[in-house]
């Protein structure tokens, strides 16, 4: 059943649906439903106490959750060795702080490592929210996904690890009216201020196209490869509201 399942991530994972809206959506379901999957066993001890504001998540609430999100990992076969990196390709030398990367040997893929605390006042990330943030941004730019792979550490702390097809020498940059149009007519945003569009539930940033985080291909369609996502409510809460409203 595993190896099933696995199929059927793989298979949509490198396929784009050309089939009717309805199909489509039902696609988002399955791909929804497959993703959750993977990070279902540490769903598992979730403290009820989260969320509030950003000022009240402590550096020892921080801990705990890595420590119980790492322990999970060792236990399922989901943790991955520092020493073990260099096997997801060649290192890159990409300006963030937030990701180790890695691209894969026949260069189709990006490995993350990412480090989910590294810009937590400006996501106002809480501990109970990290291992949803990827499932968020599938949900908004399934044409971007992350494929969760598991959990690392080194010395700057925990990392989720994901992958992420490599489109970035394939398109080119759309203008920041397409970007602007978008993120209103598509994902019903709001423009907050010179940097955040959002809604009750979350606010979206870094998708200037003075950068090559938004890439756009020859018919228009945009690519949202690593926007900073904020969290205005409990990740779960904000995934349940994506699922019942862009997953008919």
């Amino acid at each position: 059943m595993e190896n099933y399942g696995r199929k059927i991530i793989d298979y949509i994972f490198g396929k784009r649906s050309n089939g009717s809206r309805i199909s489509y959506e039902r696609e988002q379901k399955v791909q929804a439903d497959s993703d959750r999957s993977d990070i279902r066993v540490f769903e598992t001890g979730v403290s009820a106490q989260r969320h509030g504001n950003i000022g009240q998540s402590s550096r020892t609430a921080e801990e705990a959750e890595c420590n119980r999100l790492i322990g999970i990992a060792k236990k399922h076969g989901l943790y991955i060795d520092k020493a073990d990196w260099n096997k997801f390709g060649t290192q890159r030398m990409i300006p963030t702080g937030e990701s180790v990367v890695f691209l894969s040997k026949d260069a189709s893929v990006f490995t993350k490592m990412k480090s989910p605390f590294s810009k937590a006042p400006l996501k106002q990330t809480h501990p109970e929210d990290i291992i949803y943030e990827h499932l968020i941004h599938n949900m908004l730019f399934p044409n971007t996904r992350y494929r969760f792979i598991g959990i690392s550490e080194d010395i700057k702390g925990i990392r989720i690890v994901l992958q992420q097809k490599n489109i970035s020498a394939m398109f080119r940059v759309p203008t920041q009216q397409m970007i602007d149009d978008y993120l209103r007519n598509n994902l019903g945003l709001s423009k907050e201020d010179k940097y955040f569009y959002g809604n009750e539930y979350l606010a979206i940033t870094d998708i200037s196209n003075l950068s090559d985080n938004v890439l756009c291909d020859e018919d228009g369609r945009l690519y949202f490869i690593d926007p900073i996502i904020r969290l205005k409510r409990p990740a779960l809460e904000v995934w349940n509201y994506l699922y019942n409203s862009r997953c008919i």
